[in-house]
C-alpha cells in the first residue's frame, strides 16, 4: 500500500481466521518480465520504442524489478534491453541468460543490474532438451554463477526451469548450490503450470528453510504459468509461506495461457493479506491499457479488475443494492485502481438488459433528461426484455429510442450536426468539413472546422473533433476507445449501423450508435451521440 491510498474494500472477514497459519512477509516485491517472458505471447513482437514505452509505465507504476529481455537472443533484443537501462529507472533492470558466459557476458555489455541466470532440472528436460547429467547441471549452475558474480552485478537469481517437476532431493541440491556460490536470489518456477496451490506452498516452504539455513537474507521468489488456471493462487500460496518476490506480467500475457497477473496478484496482495508493494494501485488501469493496446492482445470483458464488466451490473437485484451501496456488489472501489465506472449504457456501473429492475431503467433515463411514470418504465422495460430474449444485446441507442417512443418526449441534445462535407477519391487526400451547433444557455453557438485524414471517415472524425473541441473548450481531449459497424439489409436498401465508445480525460465512458445509408454519415452521429452523453454524462455528475 503507498502512502495516502486508503483500503476501501469489504473481504470476507474469515480470512483474519486462518491469518495465524500463514508466514507472511513483511513486504513483496514485485518483478514484472512482460518484456521478456509476456512478449512471449504468440503473435506478439514489440518493436524497442514500445518496449521502451512499457518500461517507463512500469516503472512509472512502481515495479521493483524490469525483466527487459534476453539479451543474447539479438541485436535488437540487446539494443532494446540497453536502451532500457540507460532510461535511468528507479527499478532494477534484470536480463535473462543461460548458464553460458556468452548470455552472461551479453547482460554485462548491457550494463545490468540483475542477472536472472536459468537452467533446467526435471528429469523430463534432462533427458530430452539438455542431454546433460544431474551433477553436469550442478556444475553448470556453479561456474555461471561464480562467473556472474566476477562480471559484478548487483544481484544474481537462480531459477531451476521446471522446479515443479523436479526430483525433490535434487531440486534443493540445486538451490543451496546456486546459493553457496553466490545467488541471493532464489526463483521457483512452475514453468507448465503443474501444481497446485497446497502443493506450490509446501515446496516454495521446503525449499525456503533449506536456502535461508545458508543465507538467511536470500530473496524467495515465485514464477508461475496459467496452465491450468492457477498462476495466481499458486503464486499466492508461495507468498503465504514467507516468499517475498513474485514474477508477473502485465494482463497476465505470456507464452500458451499466460503466467500470473500482475494486477491480481497486486490487489489480492493488497485487499485480501494485507501486505504492502511498492505499486502505486491508481496507475494499475493505465498500465494495462497501454500494454493491451502496445501488444495487441485483448482484456476480457470477465478479466479480474481490468476488464469492462467487472463493475457493471445487469441484473436488477444486484444493480438496485450497487446504486444504494456499491460495495454491495463490488469489493473495490473501481477508483483504486485508476479506473472510473464505464458506461455501455451505466449509471455507477449499471448496464440495462433483461435482467434489469425499474430502479435501473429509471435511473439511466434520468441522465438522458428523461423522467418517467411508473407505467411508462415497466413498458420500457418490457420492450428492452423483448431485445435481450431475442439474442442481442441493448445499447444505449436502444434504450433511448424506446423512451422516447414510449413516452414521446424527445431529450434535447446539447450538440447538434448542422453540415458535413467531405472530399474523397484517387490520389486525393480526404478532407472533410463540419458545422456543429451547441446550445448554451438559451443561445446557440456554431462552429465550421475542416481537417484530413486516412480516408473519409478519420477526416470527418478529425473534422468534428476539431469543432467540438474549439466551442467546448473546457471539455479537453476525446478518445475514441472502439469502432465497429454492422451492414443491415433491408430489401434493397443497405444501412450501416456505426457503433462508437468515446472517453474524456476525466475518465467518463460511453457508447452510442447512428444508423444511416451512408457509413461516413453514421460515424458521424454516432460520435455526436457519443459527445452528447458525455456532456449529460458530466452534467450530472
Amino acid at each position: 500500500m503507498t502512502e495516502g491510498e486508503t483500503k476501501d474494500v469489504y473481504i470476507s472477514p474469515f480470512i483474519q481466521q486462518i491469518t495465524g497459519e500463514v508466514n507472511l512477509p513483511q513486504k513483496v516485491y514485485i518483478f514484472d518480465t512482460t518484456l521478456r517472458d509476456g512478449e512471449q505471447t504468440p503473435g506478439v513482437a514489440l518493436t524497442i520504442e514500445e518496449k521502451i514505452q512499457i518500461a517507463l509505465a512500469l516503472d512509472e507504476l512502481g515495479v521493483d524489478v524490469i525483466e527487459a529481455g534476453m539479451p543474447v537472443v539479438s541485436s535488437g533484443e540487446r539494443e532494446s534491453v540497453r536502451r532500457i537501462k540507460q532510461l535511468g529507472l528507479n527499478a532494477e533492470i534484470a536480463g535473462l541468460a543461460r548458464t553460458r558466459s556468452s548470455d552472461l557476458d551479453a547482460l554485462q555489455e548491457c550494463e545490468l543490474d540483475v542477472a536472472h541466470v536459468f537452467i533446467a532440472t526435471s528429469d523430463l528436460h534432462l533427458q530430452y532438451k539438455l542431454h546433460m547429467t544431474q551433477q553436469q547441471v550442478i556444475e553448470e549452475i556453479v561456474n555461471s554463477i561464480t562467473y556472474a558474480q566476477e562480471l559484478g552485478f548487483k544481484g544474481i537469481e537462480y531459477s531451476a526451469e521446471d522446479a515443479t517437476r523436479t526430483d525433490l532431493d535434487f531440486l534443493v541440491k540445486a538451490y543451496t548450490t546456486a546459493v553457496s556460490a553466490g545467488a541471493d536470489r532464489i526463483n521457483i518456477p512452475d514453468t507448465v503450470g503443474t501444481i497446485i496451490p497446497r502443493a506450490y506452498g509446501a515446496l516454495t516452504k521446503t525449499l525456503t528453510e533449506a536456502i535461508r539455513a545458508i543465507n538467511k537474507d536470500v530473496r524467495i521468489s515465485l514464477h508461475c504459468h496459467n496452465d491450468f488456471g492457477l498462476a495466481v493462487a499458486n503464486s499466492l500460496a508461495g507468498i503465504e509461506v514467507g516468499a517475498n518476490q513474485v514474477h508477473v506480467t502485465v494482463n497476465g500475457i505470456g507464452e500458451r495461457a499466460g503466467n500470473a497477473s500482475l494486477e491480481e496478484i497486486v490487489m489480492s496482495l493488497y485487499a485480501l493479506y494485507g501486505v504492502p508493494t511498492n505499486i502505486k494501485l491508481k496507475q494499475l488501469y493505465k498500465t494495462s491499457k497501454l500494454v493491451e493496446k502496445l501488444t495487441q492482445v485483448p482484456i476480457s470483458p470477465c478479466q479480474p479488475f481490468m476488464g469492462d464488466n467487472t463493475f457493471r451490473h445487469e441484473s436488477g437485484i444486484h444493480a438496485h443494492a450497487a446504486l444504494a451501496h456499491p460495495r454491495t456488489y463490488e469489493p473495490i472501489t473501481p477508483e483504486l485502481i485508476g479506473k472510473r465506472k464505464d458506461s455501455e449504457i451505466a449509471v455507477k456501473g449499471v448496464v440495462i438488459g433483461k435482467h434489469s429492475g425499474a430502479h435501473s431503467i429509471q435511473e439511466k433515463l434520468k441522465t438522458f433528461g428523461i423522467e418517467t411514470t411508473r407505467e411508462q418504465t415497466t413498458e420500457i422495460l418490457e420492450r428492452i426484455k423483448e431485445i435481450g430474449d431475442k439474442g442481442k444485446r441493448v445499447t444505449d441507442f436502444h434504450l433511448r429510442t424506446i423512451a422516447e417512443s414510449v413516452t414521446g418526449k424527445i431529450a434535447e441534445p446539447v450538440l447538434d450536426l448542422k453540415e458535413l462535407t467531405v472530399v474523397t477519391g484517387l490520389h486525393i487526400t480526404p478532407s472533410a468539413t463540419v458545422k456543429l451547433r451547441i446550445k448554451q444557455n438559451s443561445s446557440f453557438i456554431e462552429k465550421v472546422a475542416s481537417d484530413i485524414g486516412v480516408g473519409p471517415v478519420d477526416a470527418a472524425c478529425n473534422a468534428l473533433q476539431a469543432a467540438f473541441k474549439d466551442i467546448v473548450k473546457d471539455f479537453g481531449d476525446i478518445q475514441l476507445e472502439k469502432f465497429s459497424m454492422d451492414a443491415i439489409e433491408a430489401d434493397t436498401d443497405a444501412f450501416a449501423t456505426v457503433h462508437v465508445r468515446v472517453s474524456d480525460e476525466q475518465g467518463f465512458v460511453t457508447d452510442a450508435s447512428a444508423s444511416k445509408e451512408d457509413i461516413v454519415v453514421a460515424s458521424i452521429e454516432a460520435l455526436v451521440n457519443g459527445f452528447n452523453r458525455l456532456l449529460y454524462m458530466r452534467r450530472e455528475s
